[in-house]
């Protein structure tokens, strides 16, 4: 916990200045991202940037899934596991991360999900993937969107460019909650999320 805590600061203090400073930044929404209790938080990915703000900006219980290949760097395996990172083989049915994904919305943490799995080279998001909606309906917890504009193009790949980062509202998943779970109901929750997710991008479009 004391490294958490040394680069959850160290990451405050050093990337936001220098994400304001060369560029826009535009946060929208932070305070409807509960302080206390689990809750999954859903987002867009286009950038490496953004697991990085995202890590900044929400509370410290937070942890973050990350493709399985990163673990094989030595080095980087190291920080990520240091940092609250768990891997997660994205082309198969990974039990061991989702019984982790499980273990940290049990104690009260915060799980960051990009569903596409991937990151999208273009303002289009990809198809995305089960695991969010599995994991939301599994412990029952609020999700919560999160759009991410513009990433790509902190500096030094453009200066004062506009970056926007926008938390919605909590996704009602109410009428989905009680039902059993099976491949079609997570298809539609799937599909809320990415509905909630485009909404957010027409938002920004028009704000």
């Amino acid at each position: 916990m004391f490294y958490l805590f040394v680069y959850h600061i160290v990451a405050k203090l050093i990337v936001l200045p220098y994400v304001r400073l060369f560029n826009r930044l535009e946060i929208t929404g932070l305070d409807r991202i509960p302080d206390d209790g689990p809750a999954v938080i859903i987002a867009n990915h286009v950038s490496m940037w953004d697991p990085v703000l995202m890590y900044c900006l929400v509370r410290k219980r937070t942890w973050f899934m990350a493709k399985s290949e990163l673990f094989k760097i030595p080095v980087l395996s190291a920080v990520l596991k240091r940092i609250c990172v768990f891997p997660i083989k994205r082309d198969s049915i990974d039990r061991t991360a989702i019984r982790k994904a499980t273990q940290v919305l049990e104690e009260g943490c915060l799980l960051i999900v990009f569903p596409e799995g991937h990151r999208s080279r273009t303002r289009e998001m990809l198809p995305f993937k089960q695991g969010a909606a599995m994991f939301a309906h599994r412990a029952k917890v609020p999700v919560y969107p999160v759009f991410f504009d513009n990433t790509r193009m902190i500096f030094p790949k453009s200066f004062r460019k506009r970056v926007r980062v926008t938390f919605g509202e909590p996704i009602d998943l109410s009428a989905f909650m009680e039902e059993k779970v099976n491949s079609a109901l997570l298809k539609e929750i799937t599909e809320e999320f990415r509905k909630s997710l485009e909404l957010l991008q027409e938002k920004g479009l028009n704000g």
